[in-house]
């Protein structure tokens, strides 16, 4: 892939269109979840590891490197053979700089389990996508271990941790089904004394616990009365011992080509070396199902990993119902298997995918997206996704939009070789984080993809734009010169926040989150030790108050949520934050603002003014639904009357009560995706 990934300012568009063959035999970049935790393992091993076929993408050496800075020596050799000299369990160095992830969650997520017991205090941030995703449910585990952390809503990026010193073992009843949340908490436990247990309802990828045994860690798995217990033995006696490692290939790569040809006439591939563990084959399972020609021979276990060959030719395919219970088999595989189902026959139902709403993108609102956009019926019932398909080849001709998110760029490509019109996704940098080189390997097997030139790069935005949101826009640039401020108004959990988020980026103008103002007040109140009602107090802090403040990892912490409860019903200080938000909307570029007053009071010249809003209970089964995403066990009707009480002391605030402005544009939520809401607010702006 020509385009460079690491410029974020552009847009890398691809084009895909109806293939007449794919054939030949081939190997894919090796398993994505095997190469993060094969490095991290590695470090942990007293001896030189070399690995063979690790995938060489962005997630992975963004764990290369963070591991680089934990003091690990980690090198590349020719013929893409890694070598890395272990430290030994606890033998990590405090980092000298802020991890940055990339947009790596499972990195992330497990390198936060091998550091916390180890008394440091440690940074991690990552790209645009990667700070939306939520990390409370690896946060929440391995507090019970003695670890502190400082993080945005939801335990999102950035964030800070101070790791223990004296780790406590815990045994750990996931909440939900997560690979990623086990592992960490295994991996904490590694250098715990004491036994450290998981406990798992539905089985989930075992690669972790394969890992350990083969470095020679004690690892039982029995069954529990609730499932399944997991159990390391922390700080165990080592050996000095040399390994070599071998990375198989990746299932959740080889289902790209797989699809492919079974979509694409007179196609047959062989894809060799492919990890056939059976938490990860789920989607085989489905495809085969719903009538796929698809082959294994030369089975065999390779590393703890079992292996094989897979050959697949095109298939006439009829659709299924995938059980809720396969999901955690195959979660990273519903992109593709939506493509496979918009070609098939029937309806096609997947069920329990409530897992998507919170990867790399919204996945389940993205292939609806994209579906669409193609031609094909699919919708969202619950956490249900259901497409209909045809049994021929869509109609396709669509443009997709990828939200910087590899698997939708792939899986929409992947359509594109079987439609009958051409199929555009609007951005490829992403698909570098998992399979560099996907259309090198594609267009060598028959496929015809290719890079379409990026379009004419954007001004950089600017630094007060604090909360990301999608890939830059590839709006034409006269829809981004347009000089706009809007004010976008609204009670708790409407969705006014992610409104507005979209729609800095398609203007490319600034973005504040002005609730962000008085949590920055809080902050600075209470790391002064001042008491919050300190009027005084809390006057000085918000002139103080600088942007970098409004990026601290702290900001979400409880404690300042609380602080900024108490200082924003302060008149002085919402008087003294007035020229500081005026100020942004003055940008010479435009500005978006959300909160609460920002149509009324800051900025009543505003170009544009929304006011979104929903009913009360629309609004209490969002948050609800959102708070169970990010594995915090909360009732619905608490969360309901939470926000009773908040839409009542905005309304009765002397101060600003929350109200639309006399000129707003008002938009009821409560019926509409977000992909409705933002299609009508851009209605709404050109209009005027």
């Amino acid at each position: 892939m020509t385009a460079n990934p690491n410029n974020p300012q552009m847009n890398y568009p691809a084009l895909a269109q109806r293939s007449s063959q794919l054939a030949g035999n081939i190997t894919v970049a090796g398993d994505k979840s095997i190469s993060h935790r094969a490095l991290m393992l590695s470090s942990q091993a007293l001896g030189t590891t070399r690995i063979h076929g690790l995938l060489e993408g962005e997630d992975v050496l963004a764990t290369a490197n963070a591991l680089r800075l934990c003091g690990v020596s980690i090198t590349r050799h020719e013929g893409g053979v890694w070598e890395v000299k272990g430290v030994g369990i606890g033998g990590l160095a405090e980092p000298g700089d802020v991890l940055d992830m990339g947009n790596a969650g499972t990195a992330a997520r497990l390198m936060m389990g091998l550091l916390a017991p180890y008394p440091y205090h440690i940074q991690f941030t990552g790209d645009e996508s990667l700070r939306k995703r939520p990390m409370q449910r690896v946060i929440t585990p391995l507090e019970q271990f003695g670890v502190e952390f400082w993080a945005r809503d939801g335990g999102r990026l950035p964030l800070a941790m101070h790791g223990t010193s004296n780790p406590l073992p815990i045994t750990y009843d996931l909440p939900v089904a997560s690979a990623q949340v086990k592992s960490a908490v295994l991996l904490a436990g590694l250098n715990t004394p004491g036994a450290t247990t998981v406990i798992e309802h539905e089985a989930t990828r075992d690669h972790t616990e394969r890992m350990l045994k083969f470095f020679g860690v004690e690892v039982t798995v029995t069954p529990d009365k609730k499932g399944t217990a997991i159990t390391v033995h922390g700080q165990p006696q080592q050996t000095y011992l040399d390994r070599e490692f071998q990375v198989p290939a990746d299932p959740s790569s080889a289902a790209f080509p797989i699809v492919a040809a079974l979509l694409v006439p007179n196609s047959e591939i062989t894809i060799t070396n492919v990890c056939l563990n059976p938490a990860r084959i789920g989607l085989f399972d489905s495809l085969k199902e719903m009538g796929a020609n698809l082959t294994i021979t030369n089975a065999r276990e390779v590393a703890g990993e079992p292996v094989g060959d897979i050959t697949v030719k095109t298939s006439d395919l009829k659709a299924i119902t995938v059980p809720a219970a396969r999901a955690p088999s195959m979660i990273d595989e519903y992109p593709i298997l939506a493509i496979a189902a918009a070609c098939a026959q029937g309806k096609t139902i997947m069920r329990g995918l409530a897992e998507l709403r919170v990867k790399e993108s919204n996945r389940l609102a993205a292939i609806i997206a994209g579906l669409h956009a193609c031609g094909v019926e699919a919708i969202e019932e619950g956490d249900d996704l259901i497409v209909f398909g045809r049994g021929k080849a869509p109609r396709g001709g669509g443009t997709v939009t990828t939200n910087f998110d590899h698997r939708i760029a792939m899986s929409f490509l992947i359509l594109g070789l079987a439609s009958e019109e051409p199929v555009t996704v609007d951005d490829t940098r992403a698909i570098a984080t998992s399979f560099p080189n996907f259309l090198k390997l594609m267009q060598g097997l028959g496929g015809t993809l290719e890079e379409i030139a990026p379009p004419r790069s954007k001004p950089t935005k600017t630094v007060g734009r604090i909360v990301g949101s999608t890939a830059p826009s590839t709006e034409p640039p006269e829809a981004s010169s347009r000089r706009l401020v809007i004010a976008v108004d609204g009670p708790a959990a409407s969705g006014k926040g992610t409104l507005a988020r979209r729609l800095a980026d398609h203007f490319n103008t600034p973005y504040l989150d002005t609730g962000s103002l008085y949590r920055a007040v809080g902050m600075r109140v209470i790391y002064a030790n001042q008491n919050p009602e300190d009027v005084a107090a809390a006057i000085a802090a918000a002139r103080a108050l600088q942007a970098h403040d409004l990026a601290n990892p702290k900001l979400r912490g409880e404690r300042i949520g609380q602080a900024a409860s108490i200082v924003s019903a302060i008149p002085e200080v919402r008087e003294a934050l007035l020229d500081y938000q005026r100020n942004f909307a003055a940008n010479p570029t435009g500005a978006v603002l959300d909160g609460r007053d920002i149509g009324t009071v800051i900025c009543p010249g505003a170009d544009i003014k929304f006011f979104v809003t929903a009913s009360l209970e629309a609004r209490a089964k969002r948050r609800h639904r959102e708070l169970q995403d990010y594995g915090v066990k909360v009732d619905y009707q608490s969360v309901y009357d939470d926000l009773a009480a908040r839409d009542a002391r905005d309304a009765t605030r002397t101060t600003a009560p929350m109200k639309p402005a006399d000129d707003a544009l008002i938009i009821d939520t409560s019926s509409l995706s977000m992909n409705e809401v933002f299609a009508l607010a851009l209605q709404l702006v050109e209009s005027k």
